[in-house]
């Protein structure tokens, strides 16, 4: 977002069975247009079913947006050197009241050299890369500010590969070279100047090959002018009512025409504390067959509206809101009063079907709820992030439709061994009439126990050094803006140089999920003891923890179960944001590589749904990085605060595209190599910003 997130085995044989017996179900489901009641209704009724314009704004409008060449930019503005912050938040954490507990968990332990710590290659494995996507100097061009962090969102499909970024900016590359081609603001995309509203960041995009085919982006959108500081003077102010989220679809499945955009209000939504100035935070989206499954933590800007803890609500942090939008209407255009475009949501903090979560031993000493008990406020469901399926064909339609999440469990800073799924059932009720068969809609979860330990809590020191800590290193090498952080603004100004610090993780939980024969795909980030025999010595580094949850058995009866499982860690390094594309052959898992050996990189490893770490057990550099990590997040004395909580991208992303039969990847890493003349030319001949200096890539790779 737009200011920076320091506020924060089943047998060949019995798998082909199943799908047959999955496919064979499709046959007999119940239609919206019947509006027949689901024979087995799975979950329980979810908050709101009903209009989507009870949640969305009148609309669409429909936007053509102007394209740029993506080589051109504007000179940079005479404000380039004012930091700007994109805002997303730390997970909340019961860590933060008196009653949590102190001890940390140790974390998992792998072998090394052996399965799961990972050798590091730097050749590209036969990936195609384009290291040059976006950069710190886009923002510093388009927008006159640098921004951290750089969230980066990818999507793919009918010839085409779109990139967008935490700049409140997109680009569109040719799927077949990654030869880029169109740029486009999200101002101009969502036609945000002339309503004189502003980007607020945490792009997701996603290619939807159904109904012909659409293009989907969202962002937070503030009700603040780009003119005006955008949403440093809006949403992210927490003036009242000013946050939105921004929904663009493409007319057609060609991404440089026409768009119908929707503006969703997110304080029309319930009655939460602090309504009117809640905050749509780390927004993502999904699909079905039959819905846009949409996700958000919800936040209260407002402390004048919290309740005295312990409450629901106390600590700012209200819990994850889940909807599912009739996807049809979406791509049609329809008008939000339509009878048939229709929302269902989910207030996942409030929800009390959902709580208590059972107590586990050691990682979580007692039974928590969002609303009620010693962590009320705290401990509340967040990032549960809908999953994406880029296969048509792969859709899961049993029980009326099927739709599904996953979300992590550490909320005590103990580490964990569970994570929670969660589905939608009866999704294609949606399209009833008016919602009349909309009582057919269930919103359910499971929580699988006895998986494999992580534990992460991102807090701003190394990770080498344990306990909370969860910052991966970065490679030695010149830091021009760190060795000059005094004359570029700094606090104090004596301050004239500054210490690096390292590769922000955020802490354990998932920031993307993908769907595809029948499994659900997710990873997130863990510390993990590498143990060495030749010498002896243990290291801890970050690395990841992924699981492969089966949906068959759930199509067929009703629970989830684990097909596979592992870790992925680099030898003596360390990696950041990992994001998984299923629905190959083989999965493809991306990340930032960094270490004692490495500036952050673009890497990747293949894995495979029973193969319980990567297969083989190589971890590839698709694009080496050139320097280290120089913005300004790194160092003390920049605004917002004084301390140092260094950031990086938010999440990095991996999508399958089943047409052309690649994975298609992209991370934050550093494009480009320190300049000499930093002090006189800051921007370094264009590549990079004063006060930033991020980049992106963009890959694929055939699973």
């Amino acid at each position: 977002m737009k200011i920076v997130k320091i506020i924060a085995r089943s047998s060949t044989i019995l798998s082909v069975l199943l799908m047959v017996l999955a496919a064979a179900q499709l046959l007999v489901l119940p239609t919206a247009q019947s509006q027949a009641t689901p024979a087995y209704a799975l979950g329980h009724a979810p908050t709101f079913v009903g209009s989507a314009s009870e949640f969305l704004l009148s609309g669409p409008t429909t936007v053509t947006p102007s394209l740029v060449a993506q080589s051109a930019s504007i000179a940079p503005s005479a404000s380039a050197l004012t930091s700007g912050h994109r805002h997303n938040r730390m997970k909340p954490r019961a860590g933060t009241t008196s009653a949590a507990p102190a001890v940390v968990s140790v974390p998992p332990t792998v072998s090394c050299p052996g399965h799961s710590c990972d050798a590091v290659s730097t050749s590209a494995g036969g990936a195609t890369t384009q290291p040059v996507g976006l950069n710190a100097y886009n923002d510093l061009s388009t927008f006159g500010f640098d921004s951290e962090p750089a969230d980066q969102g990818l999507c793919a499909g009918n010839g085409y590969v779109m990139e967008v970024n935490n700049g409140g900016e997109l680009q569109i590359f040719a799927a077949t070279t990654l030869s880029p081609g169109t740029y486009i603001t999200l101002d101009n995309l969502m036609g945000l100047t002339a309503l004189q509203w502003s980007s607020g960041g945490d792009p997701s995009c996603l290619y939807d090959y159904d109904n012909g085919g659409h293009w989907f982006v969202t962002e937070i959108v503030s009700k603040s002018s780009e003119a005006n500081a955008g949403p440093f003077t809006g949403c992210f102010a927490g003036v009242l009512d000013t946050c939105l989220e921004g929904i663009a679809v493409s007319v057609t499945n060609n991404p440089t025409g026409a768009y119908n955009v929707y503006f969703f209000d997110p304080n029309t939504v319930n009655s939460d504390p602090g309504k009117g100035y809640l905050l749509n935070d780390f927004g993502k989206i999904g699909n079905t067959k039959d819905a846009l499954l949409f996700f958000y933590d919800e936040f209260n800007q407002n402390s004048a509206t919290y309740p005295t803890c312990p409450a629901y609500g106390c600590n700012s942090f209200n819990g994850a809101q889940e909807f599912a939008f009739d996807k049809s209407a979406l791509e049609q255009g329809l008008a939000t009063s339509s009878p048939s475009f229709n929302v269902a949501y989910e207030n996942m903090g409030l929800d009390p079907s959902l709580y208590p979560i059972p107590a586990n031993p050691p990682f979580q000493p007692t039974a928590a709820s969002c609303f009620s008990g010693a962590f009320a406020g705290a401990v509340c469901w967040y990032a549960v992030i809908p999953a994406q399926s880029t296969d048509a064909t792969q859709y899961d339609n049993r029980y009326g439709g099927s739709g599904f999440m996953l979300g992590g469990i550490d909320y005590f800073g103990l580490g964990d061994n569970r994570i929670g799924t969660f589905y939608w059932t009866g999704l294609s009720y949606l399209s009833s009439s008016g919602c009349s068969a909309c009582n057919g809609i269930k919103f359910g979860e499971q929580v699988l126990t006895n998986l494999e330990t992580y534990l992460d809590e991102g807090a701003s020191c190394l990770a080498s050094g344990g306990g909370t800590c969860g910052l991966g290193q970065q490679k030695t090498g010149p830091i021009p803006l760190g060795d000059n952080c005094g004359l570029f603004g700094a606090q104090p100004p004596t301050t004239v140089s500054c210490p690096e610090n390292g590769i922000a993780t955020n802490g354990d939980y998932f920031t993307q999920v993908s769907y595809a024969r029948h499994q659900i795909w997710g990873a997130l980030p863990t510390l993990i003891t590498q143990t060495y025999t030749s010498p002896p010595s243990n290291e801890i580094h970050v690395g990841a923890a992924y699981w492969v949850v089966g949906t068959s058995t759930f199509d067929s009866g009703g629970t989830f179960t684990l097909t596979g499982q592992g870790y992925v860690t680099a030898m003596h390094e360390d990696m950041e944001f990992p994001a998984i594309a299923g629905g190959g052959a083989s999965a493809v898992m991306t990340f930032t590589l960094s270490g004692p050996d490495y500036y952050p990189s673009t890497a990747y490893g293949k894995f495979t749904a029973t193969s319980n770490g990567l297969s083989p057990t190589i971890i590839h550099v698709a694009d080496l990085g050139m320097a280290p990590e120089d913005g300004f997040t790194e160092y003390y004395g920049y605004p917002p605060t004084s301390a140092t909580t260094p950031r990086w991208g938010d999440y990095s992303w991996a999508i399958y595209d089943p047409v052309s039969g690649t994975a298609f990847f992209a991370t934050n890493y550093i494009q480009s190599p320190a300049c000499s003349n930093f002090v006189s030319n800051p921007t370094c001949g264009g590549t990079r910003g004063p006060l930033a200096n991020w980049g992106t890539s963009v890959n694929f790779v055939t699973p």
